[in-house]
């Protein structure tokens, strides 16, 4: 069943073509850098840093932050007046490339729609542009409006993955609080939507050119439509993808977390931010790798589901950062154990004591989802949440 809907914006939403876009978006970059700081052709250096996006292995770093440094590398300004220099650019000569595009038919009756149907609408735009840049791209679809309702929008500055990668679309559904499965992706390209959108499980629409919106207009109006849709069969490759972009996902939200809120408790019977990631760090290996390691180890084995937490689980450290990087050290060595597997691996069996029968393939994807359930939680106690 469909609960969130990921809306790509360039050519889905906003029309917008590709070649006149790019060739005047560097024209207008080189002449804001030529004109006030004596630097040309500074869109080479910007072409390079948006190619430093998506390296292995991932630095989890924000997209603005990663082309920030990739820029002041080749260009001859310092950190400080580069970031302004960038600011510069997006709250001036970049506004005026609204006349390249324009509006796409259905684009604020879709979203209406799909609001008015109780889903989660999120903004899922390849992000390159930070969020003053990328919102002011929305006001150019004719969405306005709508900003505040959006579920999640993604900008270089909260997001540490971008189209065509995988981990990209799983970091966004772990912001915005939803399974793959539970989600449908909206866009109009095959190779920065569709095919990497699919590869972890997320539903798609292509947008085609001759109908833009016409199609999948007409079919979210047809009665009981989220529920055509039911989740893929789990596939090997689906799984470490997730296992990026759950960690890109916390990254993400712990950067937006004031002092006072590490302890901050929404309820006395949930947990504090603290305790979220200490829970994380503490079942990664023994509980999480170990189950994996003794189906790998052992044939047919029974695991037996560890005892549940409680309501209070005492801090394992006074630093929250501290807590997050044990809990991404031991994370990281499970994917390391994961990207080393067989097929015939993958497939091995276990009796689990909650789940049955099961294999090494579904209790890997039940480490993901047990991510976002936290990830969730997580968001939930920053206020950042949708309902």
């Amino acid at each position: 069943m469909i609960k969130a809907v990921l809306l790509d914006l360039d050519n889905t939403l906003l029309r917008n073509p590709d070649r006149r876009w790019v060739a005047a978006f560097r024209q207008a970059w080189d002449r804001h850098f030529a004109e006030r700081y004596h630097i040309y052709q500074a869109s080479n250096a910007l072409r390079h840093a948006i190619g430093r996006l998506n390296r292995e292995p991932a630095t989890y770093r924000a997209n603005a932050d990663t082309i920030l440094d990739a820029l002041a590398l080749e260009l001859p300004l310092a950190k400080a007046e580069l970031r302004a220099a960038v600011a510069g650019f997006y709250a001036g000569d970049y506004c005026r490339l609204k006349a390249i595009t324009a509006p796409i038919d259905l684009a604020a009756e879709l979203v209406a729609t799909l609001l008015e149907q109780n889903l989660l609408v999120a903004i899922a735009t390849n992000p390159l542009f930070p969020e003053a840049a990328t919102r002011e791209r929305i006001g150019w679809a004719g969405l306005s409006g709508y900003m505040s309702d959006f579920a999640f929008i993604t900008h270089s500055e909260n997001m540490r993955f971008a189209k065509p990668s995988a981990a990209y679309f799983a970091e966004t559904v772990a912001r915005v609080g939803v399974e793959p499965d539970e989600t449908l992706l909206i866009g109009d390209s095959a190779l920065n939507d569709i095919a990497p959108a699919s590869a972890i499980g997320i539903h798609t629409w292509q947008v085609k050119e001759h109908d833009e919106l016409g199609a999948i207009f007409r079919y979210i109006q047809e009665p009981g439509w989220p529920l055509t849709y039911l989740p893929r069969p789990l596939q090997s490759t689906m799984i470490l993808p997730q296992f990026i972009g759950n960690i890109a996902a916390l990254h993400g939200l712990l950067a937006e977390v004031k002092r006072h809120q590490w302890l901050q408790r929404p309820d006395p019977h949930e947990w504090s931010i603290l305790q979220i990631l200490c829970h994380l760090w503490h079942s990664e290996a023994p509980v999480h790798r170990a189950r994996l390691q003794a189906i790998l180890d052992r044939h047919d084995p029974f695991i037996a589901a560890p005892p549940p937490p409680g309501p209070d689980i005492p801090p394992c450290d006074d630093d929250g950062y501290a807590a997050f990087d044990c809990f991404q050290r031991e994370r990281e060595e499970t994917i390391r154990l994961l990207a080393a597997l067989t097929p015939a691996q993958w497939s091995r069996t276990a009796r689990h004591s909650i789940f049955g029968l099961t294999t090494l393939l579904e209790m890997a994807h039940f480490t993901a989802q047990h991510d976002r359930l936290h990830i969730t939680q997580l968001c939930q106690t920053l206020g950042k949440c949708a309902e």
